[in-house]
């Protein structure tokens, strides 16, 4: 009987307890696989945590990162501003006078919108930096239809029909200058047509006092007033003064350095994680990694660095940022913070920015960064690489293990199969001479 039916010799379990034995290098080896796949998803995890933190810092490692600004108005419903880059500090006086406005023309009025027809002939839009265009009022186009000419004729004026609700005529044509300000006012000849218009607004500038000197825009917008500041006007006060600042922007910073604690907190824990005492904890996948203790040391140099500000505040503990002595991790207090920059946002700033006092925290801890992650002598990189190695080896170990095994497993098969043979031989002959043993004492009996 052959190996591949069910052996009546019993020899299938053992073929089986031989194969398994064989199978056991190939478990290890990839037990040992897994355990640097899992080393190096852990690295991954530091990379993506030191990179989160170079995030951070870049936040606040230069003069125009850190020093946030915001605009504050006395009248935020009369005017308000918005920072789009670096700005200077101060205070300013406005006195919104009058809102620059869009001009408008009203048709009189029609029943309808559809049917009746506007007259036939020519209409000429004009503005007063543009063209004239004409827009030819063909016999039966109705008021809708004009509004659609007008609209298509682009004309830098925008068109619509309106029902007023004032019967029997509450159809209305409308015609809007698509710009404010004087410029855009809209001139119409209605020429031989049943239209006639009415000027229903006439467009004007924005009219402010800016520090008593007269200011205008052709919208409700001061973009050039201030470098890097925009005021919107939202509505006219004359004889109401409004004060507004550029200020610094204190919750802007103090997310900022928070954002940086948080993130150097991250990678901190994760080390001590990775060290954990093995009597007591169970140790992270990367205990006692040579590359981890570099990579600290790195970080606390650029942290714990000769200070570089020159001022009232020469290191973190003197703006409320304390280290905890057992962990190494930061611990920052918000309300003392807010009041170092209150009190003094230029030397809290020196402390972290590159400046002409010397190097702060986040630019020095920003070099170490670039250090750490320097692909070809960083030692993450390095890490990375040499786990890569070792996984390609270990998969073509494990690959000719494999193959081995699968050629060992044909041995094994074939030598019991023989055995087999053999063995259903020899019982065969035994059978046979049992039989004919057999014969002959009955023959001698009889």
């Amino acid at each position: 009987m052959g190996m591949r039916g069910v052996s009546s010799f019993g020899f299938d379990k053992t073929v089986e307890k031989l194969i398994e034995v064989e199978k056991i290098p190939i478990q290890q080896a990839k037990q040992r696989k897994e355990k640097v796949v899992a080393e190096k998803k852990e690295v991954d995890k530091l990379q993506k945590m030191i990179a989160d933190l170079d995030k951070a810092i870049n936040g606040i490692r230069g003069k125009t990162d850190f020093y946030h600004l915001k605009v504050e108005s006395s009248h935020p419903d009369i005017i308000e501003g918005i920072i789009k880059g670096p700005s200077a500090l101060g205070t300013y006086e406005f006195e919104v006078r009058g809102m620059s406005r869009t001009d408008k023309k009203l048709a009189f009025g029609f029943p309808d919108k559809d049917q009746t027809e506007v007259g036939f002939g020519y209409m000429s839009i004009e503005r007063e930096d543009k063209e004239p265009i004409d827009v030819v009022i063909e016999p039966g186009t109705t008021l809708e239809k004009v509004a659609q000419q007008i609209n298509d004729a682009d004309a830098g004026v925008r068109a619509m029909v309106i029902n007023t609700g004032f019967k029997p005529e509450p159809f209305r044509l409308l015609v809007v200058s698509e710009q404010s300000g004087k410029e855009a006012t809209v001139h119409i000849d209605e020429d031989t047509t049943f239209l006639e218009f009415k000027n229903q607004v006439t467009g004007r500038n924005l009219d402010v006092l800016f520090e008593d000197v007269p200011v205008t825009s052709n919208d409700n917008n001061l973009n050039e007033l201030l470098e890097n500041v925009t005021f919107h006007v939202k509505r006219a006060e004359p004889g109401t003064r409004v004060q507004v600042s550029v200020v610094n922007d204190l919750d802007a910073t103090v997310a900022g350095i928070k954002e940086f604690v948080d993130k150097y907190n991250e990678i901190v824990k994760f080390a001590n994680d990775q060290s954990k005492d093995p009597k007591q904890e169970q140790p992270g996948l990367l205990a006692g990694d040579a590359s981890i203790r570099q990579i600290m040391r790195s970080l606390q140099q650029g942290l714990f660095g000769a200070p570089g500000a020159a001022g009232k505040y020469q290191n973190l503990a003197d703006i409320g940022i304390s280290t905890n002595p057992k962990t190494g991790e930061l611990s920052m207090d918000d309300s003392k913070v807010r009041a170092a920059l209150t009190d003094n946002y230029d030397s809290v700033a020196n402390l972290f920015i590159r400046s002409k006092f010397g190097e702060g925290v986040a630019e020095r801890l920003a070099q170490k960064i670039k250090e750490i992650r320097d692909p070809g002598a960083g030692p993450l990189r390095s890490k990375m690489r040499s786990l890569d190695t070792i996984i390609q080896t270990q998969d073509k170990d494990i690959a000719t293990k494999e193959r081995q095994l699968g050629e060992k497993e044909e041995s094994i098969k074939r030598r019991f199969s023989s055995l087999e043979g053999q063995m259903n031989n020899l019982q065969s002959q035994g059978q046979f001479l049992a039989q004919k043993l057999g014969g002959q004492q009955s023959q001698g009996g009889g």
